[in-house]
């Protein structure tokens, strides 16, 4: 069933969102808020988010369980290598007087997974580096 308003969301669509909606990872506010009715209204589409969030919470209670390594001690040198660079070249930049405004964005995600006793590691590094001259 569909809630009686602007924001009624058919069971598939919320189906196919539920995992973002349940990450909080839906960053348009009107399909949030047409999932959130949905759910009020419908029983069908509550009992599998119910599900789908045990499941997610299973597995991320496993997953921590299983894969409490710390970063690799070459990584963090590497980072921190990184921020000294960038920090000496922004100092230059300043002494010269060409210091402008300027934006450093690090992302660092690391993905663990664990199957039959293998743990499989994948680290991604981006670094974004906008100025303002």
């Amino acid at each position: 069933m569909t809630p009686n308003n602007g924001f009624a969301a058919q069971c598939n669509q919320v189906l196919n969102s539920i995992v973002l909606f349940i990450d909080n990872e839906i960053d348009d506010s009107a399909q949030f808020n047409a999932i959130a009715f949905h759910l009020q209204e419908c029983n069908l589409c509550r009992g599998a988010m119910e599900l789908e969030r045990r499941q997610l919470q299973m597995v991320q209670t496993l997953l921590t369980r299983s894969c409490c390594e710390t970063a690799p001690e070459e990584l963090l040198v590497r980072i921190h290598d990184q921020v000294n660079a960038l920090a000496a070249e922004l100092a230059q930049a300043e002494a010269n007087g060409l210091m402008g405004q300027t934006e450093i964005i690090t992302k660092y995600s690391r993905t663990e997974i664990t199957i039959d006793g293998e743990t499989q590691i994948e680290i991604e590094t981006s670094h974004e580096i906008w100025r303002d001259f």
